[in-house]
């Protein structure tokens, strides 16, 4: 069982990376971080399964906004290694959230001074900056909303006033990415999506990233036909946390009667399988252990 436990391991973290570094997770003792022990984020957050799973509807949400996915067409590699944006986001999520003081604030930091040189003009003409704080909203919103739904979807349902607090909580961060408003509430993330909606769409750009996402090998080990079927199950059921406005948009909308039948057992088996093969992961570990008060007078 163990060698099973540690191949599941190894097989996410060669997708999604490692996140175990005492230096990021680590540190001060007492170092609460920018959110801290006690939050409702270090409850869904550690949550690896959710937080995971929650990547591909974040991600094609964003890029529904079309400055943010010529952005992303004019500068970003993901043709060259299809997983990094996702990756990306998962550090940036798990070390803001579980971070000491210092490593969060330093990647927020390094992401703000990345994002000062992603500028250009849409193919309709419109100038866009990165550094644009409704893109920055957008961009921090999607990931937040995302994550909520797939913990309630596979682990437990949040009461109201945890909802808000997940949040509010994790607006904290998005304001430091240079976002001047971000929700802090459900009602505030209903209003603020509804005000977006107008805003979206799928261009050429939105279509090419997608139809890359949807055909690149996502199981490269395993025969081309089995892999084309697997992934489109995968796909499928990545995007079932989306909101069905966002899937019809992206023509995602009408899996098959036998797809539609195996995404919630795929979803509550894999989410089941991360937490057996975790456990509580690295980065919570080694962030609670900072983060404890008994840890202060031991310095």
């Amino acid at each position: 069982m163990e060698s099973l436990r540690r191949r599941i391991v190894e097989d996410f973290e060669k997708g999604a990376g490692r996140h175990d570094d005492p230096d990021v997770y680590g540190g001060p003792a007492g170092d609460p971080g920018l959110i801290g022990p006690g939050s409702v984020s270090w409850e869904v957050n550690a949550d690896l399964a959710a937080v995971s799973q929650a990547g591909l509807a974040a991600i094609v949400l964003e890029i529904l906004h079309p400055s943010v996915v010529a952005g992303v067409q004019d500068l970003s590699t993901y043709r060259e290694d299809p997983f990094q944006r996702a990756r990306a986001t998962l550090g940036y999520v798990l070390t803001t959230t579980f971070g000491n003081t210092e490593a969060a604030t330093g990647v927020i930091d390094r992401v703000r001074h990345v994002h000062s040189f992603v500028n250009g003009t849409r193919p309709d003409g419109v100038v866009y900056r990165a550094r644009d704080p409704e893109l920055l909203a957008w961009v921090h919103t999607c990931i937040p909303w995302m994550i909520l739904r797939a913990f309630e979807d596979t682990n437990r349902s949040l009461s109201a006033e945890e909802r808000d607090r997940y949040l509010a909580e994790q607006a904290v961060i998005g304001r430091m990415g240079g976002a001047d408003w971000v929700p802090t509430s459900m009602a505030e993330l209903s209003d603020y999506v509804a005000a977006m909606r107008p805003k979206l769409c799928v261009n050429a750009q939105t279509r090419e990233f997608i139809d890359f996402l949807m055909t690149s090998p996502f199981f490269p080990d395993l025969p081309a036909p089995v892999d084309r079927r697997l992934h489109r199950l995968a796909i499928y059921a990545g995007m079932s946390r989306a909101p069905q406005w966002a899937r019809e948009l992206i023509g995602y909308d009408r899996p098959s009667a036998m797809t539609r039948a195996l995404i919630g057992p795929v979803l509550q088996f894999d989410a089941r399988r991360l937490r057996w093969a975790f456990g509580e992961p690295p980065y919570a570990q080694l962030a609670r252990r900072r983060a404890s008060p008994d840890r202060i007078g031991a310095r």
